[in-house]
């Protein structure tokens, strides 16, 4: 079965309506979305409201990015008691380092990155110092990887291994760390799903094949995969 990839959201909720329709006239059940998704960014969010009123659709995983609530959403983890935190009806959060079987192939998740604009913003509003992943979860991360072999890696930025025009990617901690996992660990996987840098293009690198999912509505499809 088919599964889309979507890149980031940023809290445009017709983004997620026509992912949704999309989803639905190509018979997906299942929407991987690769973090700064907006949901409960605030109170009242157009997309946790979408969710909660939506009558069909397909079941929504993300793995949260640097523009993500994350003191909202660590503490439903901590309610739920769950890796697959329930944001809203159909829409689940999955905890970094953690493996969910999707359509018959284990997906590794594992969210956060450095803002770059954080200065510009305002703590515990707009931005949330959880972002940045700790090491006890890049831990995580690399025995997951290990023991469970997945196939497919969702996360916010991208290893060093992949290129991209940005000045800030070798002093950031998260773009290294996950190079460091991939450089260390044992297993490779097949696939491996970004977002973070707003663009719509592919790399293989050394067996993998990297796709960044793009911005607002713009998705990759299994099939192109």
């Amino acid at each position: 079965m088919m599964i889309f990839y979507v890149g980031d959201i940023h809290g445009k909720v017709d983004d997620v309506a026509a992912i949704d329709r999309a989803a639905i006239d190509a018979g997906v059940d299942i929407i991987v979305q690769v973090g700064d998704f907006g949901i409960h960014w605030n109170e009242g969010c157009a997309i946790a409201r979408y969710f909660k009123t939506r009558e069909q659709g397909p079941t929504w995983y993300t793995c949260g990015g640097n523009h993500d609530n994350w003191d909202l959403w660590q503490s439903l983890q901590e309610s739920q008691d769950s890796n697959s935190v329930e944001l809203a009806p159909g829409c689940f959060y999955v905890v970094r380092g953690q493996v969910v079987n999707l359509e018959g192939a284990n997906h590794i998740f594992f969210g956060g990155a450095e803002s770059t604009d954080k200065r510009m913003r305002r703590e515990g509003v707009s931005w949330w110092a959880a972002e940045t992943p700790s090491r006890e979860e890049f831990n995580t991360f690399f025995e997951n990887m290990e023991t469970a072999r997945p196939e497919v890696v969702i996360t916010h930025d991208a290893p060093l291994c992949i290129k991209i025009d940005r000045l800030d990617r070798d002093t950031n901690p998260t773009p290294r760390n996950l190079q460091n996992v991939l450089d260390y660990c044992d297993h490779t996987p097949v696939r491996w799903y970004f977002g973070h840098h707003h663009m719509l293009e592919s790399w293989e690198v050394d067996g993998v094949k990297f796709s960044c999912c793009g911005l607002h509505g713009q998705y990759i499809s299994s099939e192109e995969s």
